[in-house]
């Protein structure tokens, strides 16, 4: 299901007839005076969302399942022997818990206090699902996005159909939903559409689905504005409203398309019950959205003059060092070096984080520094002069040292922790399984695909990237991995970037 944009409200008999439709109800004047059956206006539901499954399921039996991806069995799987074997238990309930499993956290790291024992990763899911009222919608694309992972992860290909089974009935499901003026309100349902969104970089990852992915971010902040401010009520809405805020803005980032203009207010309406720590991510939020905005206006007015564009940019780069400047003792995270270096290959320098949501908002500044400077270094690289082009030192700098700093996170991210003074793995700590590493895809890639990454480090980058889609059956992360393993080009190259086009286009890789 994803947003259709601003469609024509005509009936379908206008439309196939390629007629205007004066949308009168119950049936239009021009199927009246022709005699033609008139199947109605549609509802605003029905215009704001469509089904693409066909088109998916499509997608899918074209493209070939993910090879030579051995997967150990953990707890959540010892529900089934073997792949493609009769199951102990019903196959949505092994789906649902092998998604709970992996993409959820709810850990509470040291020196954290209670009331941040639910920021992490998708972490309101477990309470959503538990509700008594938890609507069908939202139960059936959690057991559909477990199931295309299990399938990803190496399991029984013949279950990929029943993922979009699954998908296909969550997405009946949730038209029902969204027509009822109750249900379309509810927390499970915004879940659901951000999660359908989830489902296509699981089960797919290709370039088309990630416009897929795009779309339904966009097709969820009208669920958001369908919502009301009545919405921000506790604490799981406003958990559940920042997640997706993030979503949105990093794919008007990546589409290079202006942020929906209610965005704002929303937040607006959120700050009312955040803590004082959140008051911190809504800054940064405004400085990225108008970033995002301005990047948006580059592309649609075909700007491409180096001093105009590296002078704008500049000043928000200047906001953002502002807002890392001011930030409190409880934003801090601290390095270390291991001796056993953490980090294979790369450096042995792993950082600790207060949490995952913290971590992340961290990792989100480092990715829009990056996408910052490399606008300036493509607009000067194709449409600069000679003097421009050796003035690109900074922003190269800021290039290298924003991709270490993400590598540096990502221990945290793949669960490791600090007890006491020693180093401890995923399985010291409790977290078997990586539900950061879902987090950590973006960035870390954005960190390998740059003009500044040297080999050693692409290759790292490749293997942790590898690691998080052999573990969680993500096929955007082995779509990744085969770009990486292709080609030394940077992320806004037009044969890299996944989403939409880059502008300035890199016409070619310097």
């Amino acid at each position: 299901m994803v947003n259709t944009g601003k469609p024509s409200r005509g009936c379908a008999t206008c439309k196939k007839r390629k007629i205007k439709c004066d949308q009168t109800e119950p049936n239009c004047t021009a199927c009246l005076k022709s005699g033609w059956t008139c199947p109605g206006i549609p509802c605003e539901t029905e215009i704001n969302f469509r089904n693409q499954t066909p088109l998916s399921i499509r997608r899918s039996r074209l493209s070939s399942p993910v090879n030579n991806i051995s997967f150990t069995p953990d707890t959540v799987l010892a529900a089934f022997s073997k792949p493609g074997q009769a199951l102990s238990c019903p196959l949505e309930d092994v789906a649902t818990s092998f998604f709970l499993h992996h993409y959820v956290y709810q850990g509470l790291d040291e020196g954290l206090s209670s009331q941040n024992l639910f920021r992490g990763s998708h972490e309101y899911i477990p309470a959503l699902l538990a509700a008594p009222d938890v609507t069908l919608a939202l139960k059936s694309i959690v057991a559909a996005a477990g199931l295309a992972a299990l399938v990803n992860a190496g399991n029984s290909e013949t279950w990929r159909l029943d993922a979009y089974r699954l998908y296909t009935r969550a997405i009946r499901q949730l038209r029902d939903d969204l027509s009822d003026p109750v249900r379309k309100r509810m927390d499970y349902t915004l879940a659901a559409v951000m999660l359908m969104g989830t489902f296509e970089v699981i089960a797919s990852g290709d370039s088309q689905s990630m416009k897929s992915f795009g779309q339904h971010s966009l097709a969820a902040a009208l669920c958001i504005e369908m919502r009301g401010r009545s919405q921000f009520k506790s604490k799981t809405a406003t958990r559940l409203f920042m997640q997706m805020r993030r979503i949105i803005v990093q794919t008007c980032h990546q589409m290079q398309e202006p942020i929906p203009y209610a965005l704002q207010r929303w937040s607006s309406w959120a700050e009312t019950i955040q803590s004082e720590d959140e008051f911190y991510s809504n800054r940064f939020s405004e400085i990225n959205e108008r970033l995002a905005s301005y990047r948006a206006a580059i592309k649609h007015d075909h700007i491409t003059a180096p001093s105009t564009i590296s002078s704008r940019l500049l000043q928000f780069d200047e906001e953002f060092e502002s807002w890392r400047r001011n930030l409190p003792p409880t934003w801090e995270y601290k390095s270390y070096r291991s001796v056993h270096n953490v980090n294979n290959d790369f450096n042995g320098v792993y950082d600790m984080y207060p949490d995952l949501w913290i971590a992340s908002t961290w990792n989100s500044y480092r990715s829009v520094r990056l996408m910052l400077h490399e606008t300036i270094i493509v607009a000067t690289l194709q449409h600069g002069s000679d003097k421009e082009k050796g003035g690109l030192g900074y922003s190269m700098s800021v290039l290298e040292k924003m991709s270490e700093e993400i590598c540096n996170s990502s221990a945290y991210f793949l669960g490791f922790r600090r007890r006491g003074t020693r180093l401890c793995g995923p399985i010291d700590t409790g977290i078997s399984s990586t539900p950061g590493g879902y987090m950590l895809l973006w960035p870390l890639f954005f960190s390998g695909m740059l003009r500044t990454t040297q080999g050693p480090r692409r290759r790292w980058v490749t293997s942790v990237i590898r690691r998080i889609g052999m573990t969680m059956g993500i096929r955007l992360a082995i779509s990744m991995v085969n770009i990486l393993d292709a080609c030394e080009k940077s992320f806004s190259d037009k044969e890299v970037w996944l989403i939409g086009q880059f502008y300035p286009q890199n016409v070619k890789s310097q």
